[in-house]
């Protein structure tokens, strides 16, 4: 049962740094910008007693007849008191009506409950930890990796309309505004071009690679070499079940496998979009 003495809001911009203590005591990797993707393109719910923000859930809807859940917070002294499910439940019914399934991405503990709301998994997807390779001295991505010449001139420029028109059908929705968002910011950088890219920026605790949409697993790997490469610091990417043949790429350089997710539909069959291209989620925030 849930105490009478609390209030369900709705997350604005004046409660951003309230969310983000949230993610952190969570040890997410959201930054205020992140946070402000949601209420600015989405809506953020959140649950309040007294003065403090104690839980909170994102919904984002893309178009293309679904939208993403996320930000599925409660801060430790206030679990098990059912503000998940009650935040979960209002995000469901706040995409049904705009029309729109409901994908998220859950962990395993999260995805036994999803389960028994009707969410269904669709494919895994694996976080993976480690080190840009970009601080190592006198080391030039050609020499580590031998990227084709090609993606080496696009690594100067990639062309933004192409990145967005790109990722629109390999995802199956609309998060232009997304990607803009993201490739707005200080010290994002994406490499690729209309075939293939790769978005990097700065999160709270790494940098995260990610999307990246690649038409064949070479590509792939082309790509994520050079994202190693131009990087350095704390790393983190989220590699989908399309994606799995960069595993030996991230063996290589360092990396460790540390959480795994279910990607799970709810009102719809199946994925949207081309899961065989979307190699990297932008993170299980954003899909």
């Amino acid at each position: 049962m849930v105490p009478i003495d609390v209030e369900d809001v709705l997350v604005g911009r004046a409660d951003i740094e309230d969310a983000l203590r949230l993610s952190d005591e969570a040890g997410w990797n959201q930054t205020p910008d992140d946070w402000a993707v949601f209420v600015d393109h989405g809506e953020a719910y959140g649950v309040r007693a007294g003065s403090r923000l104690v839980a909170t859930a994102a919904i984002l809807p893309y178009g293309g007849g679904f939208g993403w859940v996320s930000m599925v917070l409660v801060t430790a002294d206030w679990r098990r008191r059912g503000l998940a499910s009650r935040l979960l439940n209002r995000c469901i019914s706040a995409l049904r009506a705009r029309g729109c399934a409901a994908l998220l991405d859950a962990t395993p503990e999260g995805a036994l409950i999803y389960g028994q709301l009707g969410f269904r998994g669709k494919c895994e997807m694996t976080r993976w930890r480690g080190r840009g390779l970009g601080e190592v001295s006198g080391q030039s991505v050609t020499e580590e990796f031998a990227v084709s010449d090609g993606l080496q001139k696009a690594i100067a420029a990639a062309d933004r309309v192409d990145i967005l028109a790109r990722d629109m059908p390999a995802f199956g929705g609309d998060r232009g505004f997304l990607l803009e968002n993201f490739l707005d910011r200080p010290g994002t950088a994406a490499i690729g071009d209309g075939r293939n890219f790769v978005v990097l920026r700065e999160g709270r605790r790494a940098t995260q690679i990610g999307p990246l949409v690649a038409g064949s697993g070479a590509e792939a790997r082309d790509l994520l070499e050079a994202a190693l490469a131009a990087v350095s610091g704390p790393v983190i990417l989220d590699v989908l079940d399309a994606g799995t043949g960069l595993n030996a790429v991230l063996d290589k350089s360092g990396f460790e496998a540390f959480r795994g997710f279910e990607r799970m539909v709810l009102d719809r069959p199946d994925l949207p979009g081309e899961p065989a291209a979307l190699m990297v989620a932008a993170g299980p925030e954003f899909g």
